[in-house]
């Protein structure tokens, strides 16, 4: 997987779901992703080879320090942080991403903007529309009271193409991001795994 194109698309399609992806934002991220990529690739190689099993049983709750969420991870994710700009609002974006030779997947969240739209059914008519790829599938779900869209749309890497299979949840003033990729395009039974453990802690 391709770290550090991938990381520059992931903080766009954040932001595209709260106020836009500007070209500003798009730089800020590539030099942040840019700066971490040889580290979180040497992590992930160590992770890779310290598990021994296979499949969804090899998957492990992971507790978010900041005490937000918890998820199953084959692994243990790298936590990344990137401050971006959104007209003019600066926004923090936490990240726990684990990547494999075969798969990746990630949590992200950031804090609405005061100034932001406080509606979550726009916001996440805003998330799907926002993003510059065709949605191949999307459909409404919910994490216990809060709303929610699961998306599935290919976007282009390098020579190649790359399929995400995307969970967005509205949960108060904040915005949860859920997204999982595998090498074959298809969805897994790794990726529901990862999916059904995530659960809001605060």
């Amino acid at each position: 997987m391709k770290k550090r194109i991938y990381g520059i698309l992931l903080t766009c399609l954040l932001i595209a779901a709260l106020a836009g992806c500007s070209k500003k934002t798009e730089s800020t991220a590539a030099d942040t992703t840019a700066a971490e990529s040889q580290t979180a690739a040497e992590e992930s190689k160590a992770t890779e080879e310290s598990t021994v099993a296979d499949g969804a049983d090899a998957f492990t709750t992971f507790e978010d320090p900041n005490g937000m969420f918890t998820a199953s991870y084959p692994g243990t994710p790298k936590e990344m942080k990137q401050s971006v700009s959104s007209e003019g609002t600066a926004i923090d974006l936490y990240s726990y991403m684990l990547e494999q030779e075969d798969a990746l997947y990630n949590v992200m969240y950031s804090d609405i903007p005061e100034a932001g739209n406080t509606d979550p059914a726009a916001m996440l008519q805003g998330a799907v529309s926002n993003i510059p790829y065709t949605i191949e599938d999307t459909k409404d779900i919910t994490l216990g009271e809060y709303m929610g869209k699961e998306l599935k749309y290919s976007a282009p890497l390098e020579s190649d193409t790359i399929t995400f299979y995307h969970r967005v949840y509205i949960a108060g003033d904040r915005i949860y991001q859920l997204q999982a990729v595998s090498s074959t395009g298809e969805r897994t039974p790794e990726i529901d795994t990862f999916f059904e453990s995530f659960a809001l802690t605060k």
